[in-house]
């Protein structure tokens, strides 16, 4: 009988240890799905391409701010120039940040790399109240935003020097 007690005690133990081992297994499964599902989620949330992030847009802030920024520079008004290069410095900021890929271009990553060595010479131009060197380093600005339109396929966007009363620093012809 204590043999059979035992042996009866021993199969409910084992019973309930595979319950609980189980439950634990059935526990971390979801555990795990939710972590996966969250990570999916984060990605997603972190990476943009074109239809949720408007590239459009934040390029225009950056064309509209560097035709005020050359008008403030060429007019010797190094407060404005540099109101206007902070706002530039913000918007290039928040494309690199956005890790935007457009029609298979990282622009965040050509943003930074072709953008700002120029973008942070206007800015010595500016701290430094130099009026030649402010038109040579904007020449270079506009010289590199066009070579990554080039890079990107969209040579057909050219950003120009707003001289001569130019409405716009942007060229429309062929």
């Amino acid at each position: 009988m204590n043999k059979n007690v035992l042996s009866g005690g021993l199969a409910i133990i084992a019973l309930v240890i595979g319950i609980m081992n189980y439950i634990s297994i059935a526990e971390l499964n979801t555990n795990i799905e939710k972590e996966r599902n969250e990570t999916v989620q984060t990605s997603k949330d972190n990476a943009h391409n074109e239809e949720d992030y408007e590239l459009a847009k934040a390029m225009g802030y950056l064309q509209t701010y560097s035709h005020k920024l050359y008008l403030a520079g060429e007019n010797e008004n190094w407060e404005l120039s540099e109101f206007y290069a902070h706002e530039i410095e913000e918007t290039i900021e928040e494309i690199e940040n956005a890790k935007v890929v457009d029609e298979g271009y990282d622009i965040s990553a050509l943003v930074g790399t072709m953008t700002n060595p120029a973008f942070e010479k206007v800015e010595k131009s500016i701290h430094d109240e130099n009026t030649q060197a402010f038109a040579d380093s904007y020449k270079l600005l506009v010289q590199s935003c066009n070579a990554c339109h080039q890079t990107t396929k969209h040579q057909f966007v050219k950003i120009d020097i707003p001289e001569g009363g130019k409405v716009f620093n942007q060229s429309f012809s062929k």
